[in-house]
């Protein structure tokens, strides 16, 4: 599935580059994550974020961006001993992403918002405390549906720097210890920050 999905956007994009209402671009960076419901706060793993995009004109104002990525996402706790907790935790999502953005220009800013569609190619999940026991909880669905909101702002004619939230929409597994705004399960929350360069210079935005 992912390959077919991959092949789609990747003739897409080519398809797209040789006509003027579009433009074709690559991004890449940091991706920053926690899992709501595992009962560990904060955006405390860190992983990649990248992959290309294909972006249309819908007016003067009005984008709409489809991307492909690659995104890792997770969580992580380490305990504090000092304090006699002992406990560590490391979940690693990986995922390939396909948002669908609608952006609004205004200047060298750009508003984005949109859904998109995640399937999970790999995860692994460690855990332990001062005992040495481990968990086993249920596996994570193999889809993922969620939104985002970001924001990017023009260093360079082709280049610049997007600021983007997700989260998850529908639960990536039931198992969960605690409840989340009355949905059981967990879902993704990542913050994103990832520089953007897009070829043939801005002829979809203006």
């Amino acid at each position: 599935m992912k390959n077919r999905l991959l092949i789609i956007l990747l003739f897409g994009a080519f398809t797209a580059y040789g006509q003027k209402r579009f433009v074709v671009g690559v991004k890449a960076g940091l991706s920053t994550s926690q899992v709501a419901g595992d009962t560990y706060g904060g955006f405390h793993k860190a992983g990649f974020e990248g992959g290309i995009f294909v972006t249309g004109k819908l007016n003067e104002k009005w984008t709409a961006q489809l991307e492909m990525l690659f995104v890792q996402k997770g969580s992580k706790y380490i305990g504090n001993p000092d304090i006699g907790d002992y406990s560590y935790y490391d979940l690693r999502l990986n995922y390939l992403e396909v948002p669908v953005l609608f952006q609004f220009h205004q200047k060298k800013f750009v508003f984005e918002l949109g859904p998109y569609f995640g399937y999970l190619i790999s995860s692994s999940e460690d855990y332990s405390n001062l005992s040495g026991t481990g968990f086993n909880p249920k596996s994570f669905h193999s889809t993922e549906v969620g939104g985002g909101i970001g924001i990017s702002y023009m260093l360079l004619k082709n280049l610049s720097i997007n600021w983007r939230y997700s989260n998850s929409i529908l639960p990536i597994r039931s198992y969960t210890p605690v409840r989340t705004r009355d949905i059981p399960g967990q879902r993704n929350n990542v913050l994103a920050f990832t520089l953007t360069y897009q070829f043939g210079g801005k002829d979809a935005a203006e």
